[in-house]
């Protein structure tokens, strides 16, 4: 595990701290709706009760997705191919199924691996690290990637692939990309797997043709951050597999990311306006889990008798997480991180007591996650790009 790693750990971990201190609580507030479900937030899951005796809400450092009814850990583990001399660290995503405790691999880095293996072939007197040795301070050849996910949409799984590379003469190279998991099968998917064949091909002409208009709005802008980044377009090139499902305002979109690298911010993804498609059969199942409507810092989630609502503030305050009963009557339950990715529902219909006893078993282990123990799946954060040049 890396230095920035351990780093970034520690500091989630006091987030996630403080969070609790906001959070988990429960208090009586008589006539609240009875409800119970899972809310992803963050870099974060939160259990949420309410009726009876009040709200409950219990905060976890982990990433959940769920799939045919049953949940599933998402964590990532470093791979560490290390010499004296030389950092080499990967990542893999893997997929935990939460009754079974079974894992599976969603996603493999291989660049990092074979650079190791390129880096062992031209230096046969270098040793490798055993698992609990550090490389030099400043080691002479550098590669690492992180593998982050974007979002979660029933079956499929949105995620960002990004490697870091130096070497002799403080040479750098940088390179980001974006794919999407078919978590049934663990294999990365082409748009035609999400869509079917005859929409994905109507979707690409319109991403070929955005991508270009992108590029020329680029090239138009005469402002000296945009000069400078139609510099480096170059090192960008339309990838029809470098995509993620979207959905603002609860409607699904396909977010094309043209993957770059290079030396400077050539080495992140160009990003383009998410397009609209029409809507596959398997959208039906997780567009639940989204919200059904949206306003201005504010989204809903209508459940029947009660409506969840998610208020974001402009300061850097959690999410506040409130229930509304038929009448709007609210009922504040806490706050979340942000921003709210998706809610699982647990009470209709009611899960099964194995899937409740493993959702108790995930949230207790998890919060013993320390670094010696396999990363949470990290929620991709934004990186410059170029486009940042045009906003």
């Amino acid at each position: 595990m890396t230095p920035t790693t351990r780093t970034s750990n520690r500091a989630f971990r006091a987030l996630v701290g403080v969070l609790f201190v906001v959070t988990g609580w429960s208090c009586r507030s008589d006539g609240v709706p009875r409800a119970e479900f899972i809310v992803a937030a963050g870099d974060s899951t939160y259990w949420i009760r309410t009726g009876g005796s009040g709200p409950t809400l219990r905060g976890s450092p982990m990433v959940l997705a769920r799939l045919d009814g049953r949940f599933r850990e998402l964590y990532v583990v470093d791979e560490d191919h290390s010499f004296e001399n030389a950092l080499f660290v990967g990542q893999r995503l893997y997929q935990r199924d939460l009754i079974t405790g079974d894992s599976t691999e969603v996603f493999r880095d291989t660049l990092v691996t074979s650079l190791a293996e390129r880096y062992e072939r031209r230096h046969p007197e270098a040793r490798r690290l055993a698992p609990d040795e550090d490389t030099a301070e400043e080691p002479s050849t550098q590669a690492t990637a992180e593998v982050s996910v974007l979002s979660v949409y029933g079956p499929f799984l949105s995620l960002e692939y990004h490697a870091d590379t130096s070497g002799a003469g403080d040479e750098t190279w940088h390179m980001t990309r974006h794919a999407v998991v078919d978590l049934r099968t663990g294999k990365l998917v082409t748009l035609a797997d999400v869509l079917g064949v005859a929409d994905a091909d109507a979707l690409l002409k319109r991403a070929r043709l955005l991508y270009r208009e992108t590029v020329d709005s680029i090239r138009r802008d005469r402002r000296p951050e945009a000069r400078r980044a139609a510099q480096a377009l170059g090192r960008f090139r339309f990838d029809p597999t470098s995509f993620s499902l979207t959905s603002p305002n609860g409607t699904l979109m396909i977010a094309f990311s043209a993957p770059g690298s290079g030396s400077g911010g050539e080495g992140f993804v160009l990003p383009m306006r998410p397009l609209p498609i029409n809507e596959p059969a398997w959208w039906q199942d997780a567009r639940g889990a989204i919200p059904s409507s949206t306003r201005e810092r504010e989204e809903h989630w209508a459940r029947g008798a009660y409506v969840v609502k998610a208020l974001y503030d402009s300061t850097a305050r959690p999410v506040a997480i409130s229930i509304a009963d038929s009448a709007g009557k609210d009922y504040p339950v806490g706050g979340v991180a942000a921003p709210v990715h998706r809610i699982y529902w647990l009470d209709r219909p009611e899960i099964s007591r194995a899937e409740r006893n493993a959702l108790e078993r995930a949230f207790e282990e998890a919060e013993k996650y320390d670094d010696g123990q396999a990363e949470r799946a990290s929620i991709a954060r934004p990186k410059a790009s170029v486009a940042a040049a045009n906003d």
